[in-house]
């Protein structure tokens, strides 16, 4: 079986992080779910600017979100084979 996953990211060189933020069975669905996401965390950043941003107002579609001064970008990481063998 094969899930695409939604992947965050911010900052930029040496200070870019990324994280993951959710799977999904289609890359439609993970695709629709990151521009949810990515929309969220702009009216975040124009409503509350400033580097404390996150502790006035968190993404409800990504709880481990992370803002620098280059905000938050989203992307998609498509077709990845799930393991489903136990342990």
């Amino acid at each position: 079986m094969k899930i695409s996953i939604v992947m965050g990211t911010t900052g930029e060189y040496s200070d870019r992080s990324e994280w993951p933020v959710r799977a999904f069975l289609t890359a439609r669905r993970a695709e629709k779910y990151a521009l949810a996401a990515k929309q969220r965390a702009d009216v975040i950043a124009q409503e509350h600017g400033g580097m404390d941003i996150l502790q006035q107002k968190p993404n409800e579609l990504d709880p481990g979100m992370r803002m620098d001064y280059t905000g938050t970008e989203y992307f998609v990481v498509a077709d990845i084979e799930l393991d489903e063998e136990p342990e």
